[in-house]
Parts: C-alpha cells; structure tokens; sequence
C-alpha cells in the first residue's frame, strides 16, 4: 500500500500542519558558498572578502553552525566535492555544473547512512534500484552520472579517513539516490533559490497532488513573524498505508523525530484549504501551472512516478489544464479534423515553446531588454505554423496562443520584467528630456500591465484550481508592487504642474471608499475569521480590482498591439464570444478610459489616474497578502509599509505622496 499522510484533526484554512522540521541534510548552491551560512543559510554580515569561485571551504555565520559540520568532519571532504562535476540533476531546480547534491548527499551518508540498508537512509527511501534501472533512465546517462557521483562520494569518505564503499559504491549510490529523490529547494522570502535540502519522514511522506491541499514554507535562524498558534506548534499528520515503512521509523503519532541535529532551515506544512480529519495532505513537487503532460514527464522523470490525482486523471481534461494548453485557430482557418487539428497544435506548441525559450536564453546572456519584448510580443501576436505544415486533407492551418495559455503566461513573465529594465536602464540625465521621460513612464506603464495581466490570468487559474493559490498570491504581489512603482513615477509630478498650468481646474482627488481598507488589518497577523470568510472577502476585492482596473486598462494596455487586444485582464469571460486574433490587426477597444489611437497620451498623467493607479496597486498587494499569509502564515514586509499605526491600509493621495 502507497505511504501518504493524513490529518489527525479537522485543519482550517490557513493553519500549519507541522511544526518546524529541521533537514536531515542540506546543501547551498555553489554560487551562494561564499556569501551565505553552509549551515542555516542565512547573509554573512560583514560581507566576507571576495574569492574566485569554488575556493576555500564552505564559511559559516557562528560557532553554533560551524560546529554542525565540524562534527561531521566535512570541510576537506566538500573541498573535494567542489572540484568534482556535478553527476545528476537534484529533485529540487538543477542548477548546471552545481554541486549541491554531492554535498547534501554527503551529509546525508555521514549522519544517517553509514550503517543503513541501500534501499532506505533516515528512514526514506532511496530508490536506487529504479533510479540505476536501465529501464527507467532510458539511454543510460542517468545510471552513468549516479556512478560516476557515487564514486566523488566515496573519494571524499576516504579522504576523511572513513573507509568508503568497495569499486560499486552501492551505499552511495543510495545516499545520491535518496538526496534525488527527496531533496527540495530552500527559498528565502524574495523566492530566490538558495540551496536544497532534505527532510525527514515527516515532510518526505507526504505525496504529491497537482491539485494539493497544503503547500510548505522555511524558516530560518533567528525570529519568524508567524501567525502560528499555540495549539498549532505540533505535528497533525500520521503515516498512513505500508506498516513495514512505517516501523522502521521511531516517531511516534504526533511527534516530530528528535535524532538528527536541529540546524538548518526549518520546513513546515500548512493547509490551503479546508482539511478533514482522515483526509490525506498532499503538496505539489512541481509547477502547477504547467500542462498536464509537462508536469507528468517531470514527476517521471525525477521522482519515478505518474501522477493519477483527480486532476491528472480527469477525462476530459479540467478547465484549468485544457485553458494551459488550448490554441485556437486563427480566423478563415477553422480545423474540421479534430485529430489532425490535435496534431498540429501539438506541433505549435512544440516549435513556439522553442522559439520562446530561445529568445529568454538571449535575454538572460546578453541584457537586451528590448530585442526581448520585440520578439516575444511578435510571438504572441503572429501565427505559430508555416505556410508548409498542412493537414492531411491539404488545408493550411494556423493557430494563435489563447491568453491563458503556459506559454502565454511564461511570455508575461518575462514581458513584465524586460519591461521594467528598459525603463530603468533610462538614466537621469536622459530622463530630463521630454521624449525619455515620456518614453520611460510608457515602458513602465506597459510593464505593469503585464504584470496585472499575469496575475489575472493566473487568478482566473486559481478560481477553478485551488492549488494555485500561492502562484495567485506571488503575481497578485508582484503586480500590486509594479503599479504602485508605476504611480510613484518622478514624471507624474512634471506632466501634472503642465495640465495645472494649461487648465483653469485640477479634479481633486478622493481618498478610496472601499470598505475593505477599514476591514482589513495587516497587522499583527491575518485573523482566522477572515480565512473562514474567505469567500466572500476574496470576491469583496477581486470586485474592486475589477472596477478599478476598468478605469485604467486602457491607459495601460496603450501603444502595445497585443494588450489593447486582451479586453479585460481581470474577467476573461469574454474569451468565450471574442475573436482576439481579429484584434491585433484593429488596435486597442475603448475602455471606460476612452482611449484611442489618436488619443493624447501624456495628458492622462494627471492626479487623477495617478491615484486610481496608487489604489489598483494597494488592492492587488492587499490581495496577494491575504492570499501570501493563508499559504505561509506571513504578512509581505511592503505592506507593513503602507500601513498605518493601527494596521489599517492607506489608499489616499497623502499616503502616495509620503509612501
């Protein structure tokens, strides 16, 4: 029977299921080594001295972190490993040429598996034998990378004078194998990837869901601003299935293992929803908002398993998945073969998802933001298939990327930032001139419309995929910080004292009249009475996010062909009677905005709009902040920023003007 974990208790909405785990091991990627803790991976202040890259020994933040290597005796032996390539991908977001699994693996022998059996160390499961199986590796490079690893790992157990496997390496090959397996990225609290790390039972136990009911987050060293409560600082899960694994851990129901050393950042399980008492927990192992056979082909390919949750198995496929990956065909060019059509959009797919990473590679080796957002927004807007690719009947097919489409949303992503650094490479000197100062507001304007149009979109995802929850909660807040940097803009000021001057009277701004600006209070904590009301506060603020954005899709979406074609990027209902594709050719609709090609663009940077952008951006951070403390138990720092002395968010041109 298939180990899972399942809820001793009925668990609310945004209540932590675990306390803090400490890994079993752990490991920083190697471009972290010299400016972070190898131990609880924290920034070591002061800054130590630079070095080349890979010398020296992994460098630690006190005598406290030191000592948990020191006893383990690594420094030598990870000396080694750093000078050693990279065998295999982690479980956790490979990074080229990285050494963390070698040394996570390491860590994880020298504590835990030095006398354990080669199918199970700490009390997980290696799977060594599928992983080293020919079958499941497919041409061999997999088994070959693992051997070769194994055999790094065996040249650092010798260096520290602790014998080593014979010429197969079998223990470590299962250390290797278990660190693949289980091993998950650390983020810090930006998302930036710092390292993996493996945890025991308690967290490794818990399976994978692409429709999850708990996600997890770290704690590191020092005071976590957290909404835990007392009762809640205990482990409400217990295994569930095959006795044989369950007896060969010594924690008992309820309690979280005390054998290996309390150092590291801590991980902790918290639900996302409504769990009951008996219900499996389950967390995602991989990005929810990919396609269902991308998500399948990764679970298989790093963890040996395909997934059947209701999600995967849903026949025909969910709202959510067939919207990821849906094409529609471009007008005059309607597909009657629904398997050839199924072919080509495949094919479509396929050669855009390469073009697409092709012109990201470029953006990320040679900073050209703006060759990047030409030729993305050209990939958005034009026709994915040849003239030559045509249908077995003879017919010439054409398809176009519908707006919630993986690839559309990755293109956003990448829009959204391209955007905001074109602006930015703009300096002060230039800006001083009319046309850049201009030509800046309008990049960061496009920018934020982007980012808007993402967290939408993704938005839209999650009304119908609870799971997405965190992926809402990260765009809605990256949205609320674009607008908001938006409406902080020097230039406002400069265009406003022309419009003061040209007109006889300025219509003053009003302080915004919604009620959840006085409901809500960002500190200390988000309440539980508002988790448990959740529903009706979520539509209270997606209501007012919706009409404000009304008001200014136009003015944001203005001069760029492939927005002024997304007619609402909050409410994509009209996705079902609209041809998008008919309108990258006919330019922008009018919005209650009003605006059209002929419309002068500087004279709608008044006060006004300044302010409408100002309450947009602090709906969509408050927002992402209700959604960011169910999923973490946190409260974002930039909203404790726009906050008052009393908690409460201040929407008013005076707190614009003094944020």
């Amino acid at each position: 029977m298939e180990m899972s974990m399942r809820a001793t208790e009925d668990v609310a909405m945004g209540e932590d299921v675990t306390p803090p785990i400490a890994p079993l091991a752990l490991a920083l990627y190697d471009s972290f080594l010299p400016s972070h803790c190898s131990s609880c991976f924290s920034s070591l202040s002061p800054p130590p001295p630079p070095r080349p890259p890979l010398a020296g020994s992994p460098l630690y933040c006190s005598a406290r972190c030191s000592s948990s290597a020191s006893s383990l005796r690594l420094s030598s032996a990870e000396e080694l490993l750093l000078r050693s390539p990279s065998p295999s991908s982690s479980a956790a977001v490979a990074v080229p040429g990285d050494t963390s699994d070698l040394r996570a693996a390491l860590r994880l022998l020298l504590a835990h598996g030095l006398d354990a059996p080669s199918w199970r160390i700490g009390g997980l499961l290696t799977n060594r034998e599928k992983l080293m199986s020919p079958e499941s590796s497919g041409d061999g490079e997999v088994v070959e990378r693992i051997r070769s690893g194994a055999r790094a790992l065996a040249a650092a157990r010798r260096r520290l004078g602790l014998g080593g496997s014979g010429g197969d390496a079998v223990l470590e090959e299962a250390a290797l194998c278990a660190t693949i397996t289980n091993a998950v990225e650390v983020q810090d609290v930006d998302g930036r990837g710092l390292g993996i790390a493996v945890y025991g039972t308690e967290f490794s136990w818990i399976n994978h869901s692409c429709s999850a009911n708990a996600c997890y987050r770290f704690q590191f060293s020092g005071p976590e601003i957290s909404s835990l409560a007392p009762d809640e600082s205990r482990l409400r899960i217990v295994p569930y299935g095959d006795r044989t694994q369950m007896d060969s851990v010594a924690s008992r129901p309820g309690e979280v293992r005390k054998d290996y050393a309390d150092y590291g950042p801590k991980i902790i399980v918290r639900s996302i929803e409504a769990i009951k008492k008996g219900e499996e927990v389950t967390v995602a192992y991989t990005d929810l908002l990919q396609p269902k056979a991308a998500r399948q082909s990764e679970l298989q390919s790093k963890y040996q398993f395909r997934c059947s949750c209701t999600r995967c198995d849903a026949e025909p496929l969910g709202y959510v998945d067939h919207a990821l990956q849906d094409f529609r065909a471009a007008y005059g060019y309607a597909c009657e073969d629904s398997a050839n059509c199924s072919i080509d959009q495949d094919e479509a797919a396929r050669r855009l998802s390469e073009l697409m990473d092709g012109v990201i590679s470029e953006y990320l080796s040679d900073s050209n933001p703006k060759s990047c957002c030409t030729k993305l927004e050209s990939l958005l807007t034009e026709s994915i298939l040849d003239e030559d690719l045509t249908l077995k009947a003879g017919s010439k097919q054409k398809f176009f990327l519908q707006p919630l489409h993986h690839l559309s949303l990755n293109a956003y992503i990448t829009l959204a930032s391209a955007y905001r650094i074109s602006s930015s490479q703009l300096v002060a000197p230039q800006i001083q001139a009319g046309a850049l100062l201009l030509e800046t507001l309008k990049l960061s304007r496009i920018s934020g419309a982007y980012s808007l149009l993402l967290a939408g979109a993704v938005h839209h995802l999650f009304r119908s995929e609870s799971s997405l929850m965190a992926s809402a909660a990260t765009f809605w807040l990256t949205a609320g910080e674009s607008l908001l940097s938006l409406s902080r803009n020097l230039a406002w000021h400069i265009f406003s004292e022309k419009l003061q001057t040209a007109c006889s009277s300025v219509p003053k701004p009003q302080s915004c009249g919604c009620s959840l600006m006085n409901k809500v209070q960002v500190r200390p904590f988000w309440s539980q009475a508002l988790y448990a009301d959740f529903e009706n506060t979520s539509g209270d603020f997606t209501s007012c996010i919706a009409v404000l954005t009304k008001m200014l899709w136009g003015f944001l979406a203005h001069g760029s062909c492939y927005l002024q074609a997304v007619k609402d990027p909050v409410d994509f209902g009209w996705l079902r009677t609209v041809e998008i594709f008919n309108e990258y050719n006919s330019g922008a609709h009018l919005d209650d905005t009003g605006l059209d090609s002929t419309y002068k663009l500087h004279e709608s940077y008044d006060q006004e709009r300044r302010q409408l952008l100002f309450q947009l951006g602090v709906h969509c951070l408050m927002y992402g902040g209700l959604l960011w403390s169910i999923c973490y138990g946190q409260t974002p720092h930039i909203l404790d920023t726009l906050s008052n002395e009393n908690g409460i968010i201040d929407c008013s041109l005076d707190r614009l003007e003094n944020f």
